[in-house]
């Protein structure tokens, strides 16, 4: 089958598929869509951020610093206590960008279950440590709600081919949320990379994307734009190519907490702000901090925007874990949340951020037909 017919095809089972008030694809099977109680809309349980190969090319090409010769050592080596204090001000580790012990991921999902979250996206792309199975292991032990992600994170992110196809991409998309791994579909395209539509292999990451979600209804998870004028690009593109902006999530929105009127573009495109660095340490290169965001949380809902934002914590580090000393996964509910009750976020305010929205987000309307 080529990809224009297996997306035409998706097309069409879904439009004919009945619409019941939507449905939520788990790594578990597909759920009604007040099933998943408070969301995170952009974590990693099960994942490998580390730079592909150690080359000083392979580094810019994720847009990276490789470490100096002085910095290689730390880098290299096993992430202990020690290192922690220099990875919190910006050193880097290899080992701290995997997380790869099911078990571990397990309790850290176990104790986000029991600090009253329901439902978790693993925004982690295929090729970047990814495991399907896994997380459906996790998901039955703990009672977490899980949500894979899929699609193409970054052209050079695994390393893959300079002339990615954008008709092939989404027929992997669209098979990987009607048919899964082994059973294991995913439910969200992303989280994808900031991506430059000027790029050819860029470009196809992001036409194939839109067309996948044309396609099945899933959202899209992407990272913000450095720059405001590539962001409309980006979602220009998007919308050309069969998106609903509607159902796209524009994420690491926290560098312009400080400036919401900076967020008023991204906003009259109908996208959800999201909101996804919290529960870090500030630093001397920090560009906003947890106080700020929830300042501009309280700022949008004044606005009238309540209904577009979101909010997460992106842990993709060991140094974020609760076993290394981190906020963990339910930063968000034990520290953030009543942070925002204790400047004046009330009940409905709090339910409409960490339910309402994602589960808009995440809840297909219509869905591929049985066969």
């Amino acid at each position: 089958m080529s990809t224009t017919d297996s997306t035409a095809g998706a097309v069409g089972a879904a439009q004919a598929a009945q619409e019941s008030g939507g449905t939520v694809v788990t790594v578990t099977g597909e759920i009604s869509p007040a099933a998943l109680g408070v969301v995170l809309p952009h974590e990693h349980l099960l994942s490998d951020y580390a730079t592909p190969h150690d080359t000083a090319e392979s580094w810019a090409a994720v847009g990276r610093a490789r470490p100096t010769a002085a910095g290689w050592q730390p880098y290299q080596a096993p992430l202990t206590m020690e290192l922690l204090g220099d990875i919190g001000v910006g050193a880097v580790n290899r080992d701290n960008w995997r997380l790869h012990d099911e078990e571990l991921a397990t309790a850290e999902a176990a104790a986000l279950r029991r600090a009253g979250g329901g439902t978790l996206v693993d925004a982690t792309a295929p090729g970047l440590g990814r495991r399907p199975a896994a997380l459906r292991r996790v998901a039955e032990a703990t009672g977490l709600r899980l949500v894979m992600g899929s699609g193409r994170y970054h052209p050079a992110w695994p390393a893959g081919p300079a002339d990615l196809s954008a008709e092939r991409l989404a027929e992997e998309i669209v098979c990987d949320l009607t048919e899964g791994v082994r059973g294991v579909r995913a439910g969200i395209i992303g989280h994808l990379a900031a991506l430059d539509p000027t790029a050819p292999a860029e470009r196809a990451v992001l036409v194939a994307a839109a067309r996948a979600s044309a396609a099945t209804g899933a959202a899209i998870s992407l990272s913000r734009s450095a720059d405001a004028a590539t962001q409309q690009r980006v979602l220009d593109v998007l919308a050309a190519e069969g998106a609903d902006l509607a159902r796209v999530a524009v994420g690491h929105c926290d560098g312009l907490a400080p400036r919401p009127d900076d967020l008023e573009p991204l906003l009259e495109r109908g996208v959800f702000v999201q909101f996804d660095q919290l529960g870090r340490l500030p630093s001397v290169h920090s560009v906003s901090d947890d106080q700020d965001v929830a300042a501009a949380v309280l700022e949008l809902a004044g606005r009238g925007h309540a209904a577009r934002v979101l909010l997460s914590q992106d842990v993709s580090t060991k140094a974020q874990l609760l076993a290394y000393g981190g906020g963990g996964y339910g930063f968000v509910l034990t520290q953030f949340v009543p942070y925002l009750r204790m400047l004046g976020a009330d009940d409905a305010l709090v339910t409409t951020l960490t339910v309402d929205n994602p589960r808009r987000l995440l809840t297909l309307t219509h869905r591929r037909a049985a066969s």
